[in-house]
């Protein structure tokens, strides 16, 4: 009868020692799991961050390439008012205001 108890408590020991580095194994892949969540919001927030900086950037160069159509919409615009008013000069000459 104590044979039977002792291998009674042997194989409940011999479980419990299963069923405990079981749980040893789950705390570390919980603990690889919380590291790897933090990881993740992390990563997260430096996408978001890393969005707005290429949206500010995109917008920036956007102005850079508007720049030089601009200065040839001044200087057309230039253009056109020299020729206007050497034209309305001209026409002032011939009919005789001085």
């Amino acid at each position: 009868m104590e044979d039977k108890e002792n291998d009674f408590q042997i194989q409940v020991l011999t479980r419990l020692a299963v069923i405990e580095s079981k749980i040893d194994d789950y705390k570390k892949i919980e603990d690889t799991t919380y590291r790897a969540y933090n990881n993740s919001k992390e990563n997260s927030k430096d996408i978001s961050n890393l969005k707005e900086k290429v949206s500010s950037i995109e917008h920036d160069v956007e102005g850079i390439k508007e720049q030089p159509r601009q200065r040839w919409f001044n200087l057309a615009g230039t253009i056109i008012s020299v020729v206007v008013t050497a034209i309305v000069t001209f026409i002032l000459v011939k009919i005789g205001i001085n």
